[in-house]
């Protein structure tokens, strides 16, 4: 399937590792342009030089709102236009939150978390919005987790569901402008940057399929997601976990 992605801009946020990185590979292999955001000048350069031609990289912390707005227009000044946006500038799940149980609740850390994730989303958007429009529209694609579906520590279920709370006001928002927002729930993923130690590693394999899902297949359904294939998708959103025994989503 042709997924109209030749020559798109799009701009991947914790894009020099993890599953942002898989993003920004997976659209440049359906020839997309890519700009890499992240905090760190040498991780940033390190993973355009991996990825190689069609990347550039703008460089800002997404808690700081004057920052992101300077780069994702350095971005798309860039990239001569910008048709996709792309959140996954986060502290991964595993390290972060602590344990769970309200007594044991860091607030320094949810608010920093919420601070990141959910705001830095939100700040991302709000400068992207003007670019996507002068661009005819454009997808935004927001990555969250499972813990947003599951009970937890209170800081990694708060962070994901305001993620999802994002994406859905986004949707109902910007669907006027031809911007579709979606956002997708990995599980416990596979990364370049990511070690599992045995308990860890069980965990990963206890999802209906049996085995690790690796951080290329959640990259397939966010570019999926990114195209403009998926306009009707606005709103949706998706479980990457190779199926999470039990539950019933609805």
């Amino acid at each position: 399937m042709d997924l109209r992605l030749q020559g798109a801009g799009a701009i991947v946020t914790g894009g020099s590792s993890g599953i942002g990185k898989a993003v920004a590979r997976a659209l440049l292999a359906e020839g997309a342009r890519v700009a890499l955001l992240s905090r760190t000048a040498e991780h940033l350069a390190a993973a355009a030089g991996e990825l190689g031609e069609g990347v550039v990289t703008v460089q800002a912390d997404t808690t700081d709102a004057a920052a992101v707005t300077a780069a994702v227009d350095e971005a798309a000044a860039a990239l001569g236009r910008l048709d996709v946006v792309v959140n996954s500038a986060a502290t991964p799940a595993s390290s972060t939150g602590g344990r769970a149980g309200i007594e044991n609740l860091d607030e320094d850390d949810f608010l920093r978390q919420l601070d990141t994730k959910a705001l830095g989303y939100a700040r991302v958007a709000r400068a992207a919005v003007p670019h996507l429009r002068a661009s005819g529209g454009g997808r935004i694609v927001s990555i969250a987790g499972m813990n947003a579906r599951l009970s937890g520590t209170v800081t990694n279920t708060v962070r994901n569901l305001a993620v999802v709370a994002l994406t859905k006001t986004l949707a109902d928002e910007l669907g006027q402008h031809n911007i579709a927002v979606s956002c997708v729930h990995p599980g416990m993923t596979a990364t370049d940057s990511r070690t599992f130690d045995e308990a860890m590693e069980a965990r990963a394999r206890s999802n209906a399929l049996g085995r690790i899902v690796d951080a290329s297949e959640v990259a397939d359904v966010v570019t999926f997601l990114a195209s403009p294939r998926a306009m009707a998708t606005n709103g949706a959103i998706i479980t990457v976990d190779g199926g999470h025994p039990g539950p019933l989503w609805t």
